[in-house]
């Protein structure tokens, strides 16, 4: 799986509310600059506007050209259940990883994403009732049919890896998790020295930390802006603050998903976060900043 050579991961969670890419036509313009900048890795699941965002995918997909949809890889997650239009009979927020579910949901989405392959299929959240060998074989049997070239988990503690891991064959190549200035205890719960350990490719989502870097008050945040904008004025060149930010989790080897709806930022982000060649000190004074106490 070539994933550890993309610059980024495009998430498409809020496409249909963005205004650049809720129509097929900007959804397929926004593809098309993923692919001008190396991001050829698309971020789905199956509950995303009830599975609109990844059929919204496929319509666009085919109006590309057939180099430019062969060079796009998609990634797409289930497991998730909550009470929405598109879940009828779900009451509440609940997580599903049986083999019947799993078969099911790939060929949902496979159906909507207009492919016959996903490149990256997730478990969105640990289903605390799952039977690991069932749910290791269902995913043995989806990359074993071509529906699925790989697989991993998403929000998965190091045990709960280690769990599905040992019961069966099957090789996991991600964890999906938060990890941000924000929100650093991958650092200590030994998600990233698993990742490491086994070769899992860190997807990480919420690089920005949500809304906090730029619209929250909290001490956290106010500590981690005065770090990045201080840390920007002494940079030779003008860069955003939310690419420090990004540059911060890419310096671990870990592969943000971008969620921004807008062609122009993401451009920018991804132009600027390559740019910068973090120093180890900046590094940890950006963790100092996050955490209020210096490294022991």
């Amino acid at each position: 799986m070539d994933i550890d050579t993309t610059p980024a991961i495009w998430g498409a969670m809020r496409a249909r509310q963005g205004r650049d890419t809720a129509s097929t036509e900007g959804f397929a313009r926004m593809l098309a600059t993923c692919l001008d900048l190396g991001i050829d890795w698309i971020d789905h699941a199956d509950i995303y506007d009830d599975g609109a965002v990844e059929a919204l995918h496929g319509e666009a997909a085919r109006t590309l050209s057939g180099g430019d949809r062969s060079r796009l890889r998609v990634i797409s997650k289930c497991g998730v259940r909550f009470a929405s239009p598109g879940q009828p009979g779900v009451r509440l927020h609940h997580y599903r990883a049986d083999a019947a579910w799993l078969q099911q949901q790939a060929e949902a989405s496979l159906a909507r994403l207009g492919t016959e392959r996903i490149d990256l299929y997730l478990l969105h959240r640990p289903d605390y009732l799952m039977r690991a060998e069932e749910t290791a074989r269902a995913l043995e049997d989806l990359i074993s049919s071509g529906k699925i070239a790989a697989c991993g988990v998403s929000n998965f503690s190091a045990h709960q890896v280690e769990t599905l891991a040992a019961a069966g064959n099957l090789a996991l190549a991600a964890n999906q998790i938060e990890l941000s200035p924000f929100h650093t205890a991958p650092l200590d719960n030994g998600q990233i020295d698993q990742a490491r350990r086994l070769g899992l490719a860190v997807l990480a989502w919420s690089p920005l930390g949500g809304q906090r870097l730029f619209n929250a008050d909290d001490e956290v945040s106010c500590r981690v802006r005065d770090c990045l904008y201080a840390m920007r004025a002494r940079l030779p060149d003008d860069h955003g603050i939310d690419a420090l930010a990004l540059a911060w989790s890419r310096r671990l080897g870990a592969i943000p998903i971008l969620g921004t709806a807008s062609r122009d930022r993401l451009e920018r982000q991804v132009r600027e976060m390559y740019a910068i060649e973090m120093d180890v000190q900046d590094w940890y004074e950006i963790l100092e900043a996050a955490r209020g106490v210096r490294v022991p």
